[in-house]
């Protein structure tokens, strides 16, 4: 009997939860997954070039190796930490300029400064800045499409499908020949892009990325339940309230704690974050050598301090392909399609509450010793009839 006990309180203890599988498909309306562009590096322009000279001390005409050193400075995150300090000496840390006003003045804030058309389902939309809202994030300057930053809950998105539409997909046109390039991150909406994120390039050739996307839903009482028993976290179960949890917003934040540590500096984060702690050059550099995604990667492997959302996407990448023509001219074209609906979603619930726990010990009581409650309330009941019997003898 006690190993009984002991095996259903370590089935309570470690298996309270578990995931089913439903398939009434006809009914649902599927959230898009979370569609987000980030500004990278592309060609040193004119208009930077100018920039810089407005920039430069005395007037002087600037080097062309201090104007890319300026532009690799630019575009700085964690997985480009490449930068040549020996260009910045006798200048301030931020070699000579300040570097988040060249950012704001060159870089786009707004999705009409380089969105020409936008597409959803073959409708075109009107305005993008519905659908895509700026975000200053450690790949950069960031625009995110349907991810839960912006909106209270999944169900106010914006982009939704059923599996009766003909048509699942976005389709930017996007502006050609700017200071930056564009790249691309499908993923589930409570993510944002993050230094160990796949991303895809996006080329002058006209491209379409095809993905199929299966969603999950929890029962209301699951996050009562232990952490350490579903083995995912939901996005308000976080120590900072202004920062919704989720795997990316975990691991840029061990990111930044890493590299106070080694370097005393962080680098480009959310506006909130406070820009006196911006690595300058020297930062940057020391993070270079250090080695910084490995560390922070295998930080996170060995003490699994990032776990993974209790409503994240299980988002599969089919394939790419390329169009063979362009309508849009030198404009940029990028297609992200979901190719086919789902047919299954996941459920997470609880299997094992502690009045189950409760019921099975009286279960296993009965099992071995014959007795009830009423059984053992009314020997309880007869002990106190005798002990008073006594006394009042």
């Amino acid at each position: 009997m006690t190993t009984i006990f002991l095996l259903m309180k370590n089935r309570s203890d470690t298996d309270s939860t578990s995931i089913g599988v439903t398939t009434s498909y006809l009914s649902w309306i599927n959230t898009f997954p979370a569609v987000s562009l980030c500004l990278s590096k592309n060609r040193i322009t004119k208009e930077f070039s100018e920039a810089v000279k407005r920039r430069a001390a005395n007037n002087q005409s600037p080097s062309y190796t201090y104007i890319r050193t300026l532009y690799d400075y630019l575009f700085i995150n964690p997985n480009n930490l490449y930068l040549k300090e020996e260009y910045c000496k006798d200048l301030n840390s931020t070699c000579g300029v300040d570097i988040l006003d060249m950012r704001k003045e060159l870089f786009a804030s707004s999705c009409t400064e380089f969105m020409e058309q936008i597409y959803f389902s073959e409708k075109l939309l009107p305005n993008c800045e519905e659908i895509f809202k700026f975000h200053e994030l450690e790949m950069g300057y960031c625009f995110l499409a349907n991810n839960l930053i912006d909106y209270q809950n999944i169900e106010t998105m914006p982009l939704v499908y059923s599996s009766l539409d003909e048509y699942r997909n976005l389709r930017l046109v996007l502006r050609s020949g700017l200071i930056y390039r564009y790249d691309l991150y499908i993923h589930s909406p409570e993510n944002q892009p993050y230094f160990n994120a796949l991303s895809y390039t996006i080329t002058s050739d006209p491209s379409v990325h095809s993905f199929n996307v299966e969603g999950i839903d929890n029962h209301h009482d699951v996050i009562d339940e232990p952490v350490s028993q579903r083995m995912c976290k939901f996005d308000t179960e976080t120590n900072d309230n202004k920062v919704l949890y989720s795997f990316s917003s975990c691991m840029s934040e061990i990111r930044s704690e890493i590299e106070m540590k080694l370097c005393n500096c962080t680098l480009f984060n959310q506006s909130e974050q406070n820009p006196l702690k911006y690595c300058g050059v020297e930062g940057i550099v020391c993070l270079d050598k250090e080695n910084l995604a490995t560390k922070v990667k295998s930080y996170v492997g060995s003490n699994m301090v990032c776990l993974p959302s209790c409503m994240e996407q299980q988002i599969s990448y089919v394939g790419s392909r390329e169009k063979n023509f362009n309508e849009y001219g030198d404009s940029i074209m990028v297609e992200i399609e979901i190719t086919s609906p789902p047919t299954a979603r996941y459920f997470r619930a609880v299997t094992q509450t502690k009045l189950d726990l409760v019921v099975a010990i009286g279960g296993v009581i009965g099992l071995f010793t014959g007795a009830s409650l009423l059984n053992i309330l009314e020997i309880i009941s007869m002990i106190f009839s005798k002990i008073r019997i006594m006394f009042k003898n």
